[in-house]
């Protein structure tokens, strides 16, 4: 493949224009988004470099449980709009910005089988994170 000014100069404007409509997108208009990460498991060899070395202290005693606070999931609801006239492909878009779903293609897949790509309307929908696609679907039918 020869890489020429043409090229680079589409790789940018690509980039420039997906940038630009993530921030249409995004739920808090144009906020960055952040989506709760799971804390990640330590593994074995992290366990044994991070155990201390030198006795406790005499101030704690040494079972006493760790005072950082386990974070717990939260099912929070969020309105969710459909515009007027909008398709299902559209409507697995929007979904997926706002991190209602994961994959557009499984969403897209399960309203072919189900047979309700034509019967979304417009209005205001109350969702909540984590639903699976069969509820999703069935909440937005409503």
């Amino acid at each position: 493949m020869k890489v020429t000014r043409t090229y680079w100069l589409g790789l940018g404007s690509g980039l420039i224009l997906s940038a630009m409509i993530a921030l249409v997108l995004s739920p808090e208009q144009g906020q960055a988004v952040t989506l709760p990460t799971p804390s990640p498991v330590p593994s074995v060899q992290q366990q044994e470099t991070t155990q201390p070395l030198a006795q406790p202290s005499q101030d704690q005693p040494p079972n006493t449980p760790s005072s950082t606070p386990t974070p717990t999931p939260t099912t929070t609801a969020q309105d969710f709009i459909i515009p007027k006239g909008t398709s299902s492909e559209k409507i697995a878009d929007l979904l997926v910005a706002q991190g209602f779903i994961k994959d557009k293609a499984s969403f897209l897949e399960s309203v072919h089988q189900m047979g309700v790509e034509s019967k979304f309307r417009a209005g205001t929908f109350t969702l909540s994170l984590g639903l699976t696609t069969e509820e999703l679907i069935r909440r937005l039918l409503k």
